[in-house]
């Protein structure tokens, strides 16, 4: 199935521009063009212990902490701690891959997610820049972090 973004007039809700904005990946794209994808995005708050991605789950969207903090899982160990800015799934959802971490909210959290097609639709029209690691990682090379896979697959 073909992501279509000029569909989104069929949808009830306000397109919010600013969720879209809000993903760092996507700040460099067209405006213009992003406003395209603001139909696809949605701002969310969530309470502590609320599953943001779950090990082993094929990655179906774009999840981006805006406000808050989470903690990514693996083998029952906190690996990391997530503040804003943190990219969950973004690479994955391009591959259709599986997420490596299981990620849970430790605070009250404010995200943006982008439902998967629509990040799909983004990457092949060049509104996509790279999905960073998370800032709790950064400068810490992949090779020292062996339970962590490099880059955005880290919390996804």
């Amino acid at each position: 199935m073909d992501f279509a973004p000029r569909n989104h007039r069929r949808r009830r809700r306000n397109p919010d521009i600013e969720a879209v904005l809000a993903v760092p990946a996507f700040r460099h794209g067209d405006p213009r063009r992003l406003a395209e994808l603001a139909p696809h995005a949605d701002r969310v708050r969530l309470s502590p212990g609320r599953t943001l991605a779950r090990a082993g789950q094929t990655a179906r969207e774009l999840v981006v902490i805006v406000s808050g903090e989470a903690a990514v899982l693996r083998e029952g160990a906190v690996r990391a701690a997530l503040q804003a800015g943190a990219q969950i799934g973004g690479d994955e959802v391009i591959r259709n891959e599986r997420h490596t971490a299981t990620v849970v909210t430790t605070s009250e959290v404010e995200v943006v997610v982008v439902n998967g097609p629509a990040v799909v639709w983004a990457h092949r029209e060049g509104l996509v820049g790279p999905f960073a690691a998370p800032a709790a990682l950064s400068g810490v090379p992949a090779a020292r972090r062996p339970d962590v896979e490099p880059q955005a697959r880290l919390a996804s």
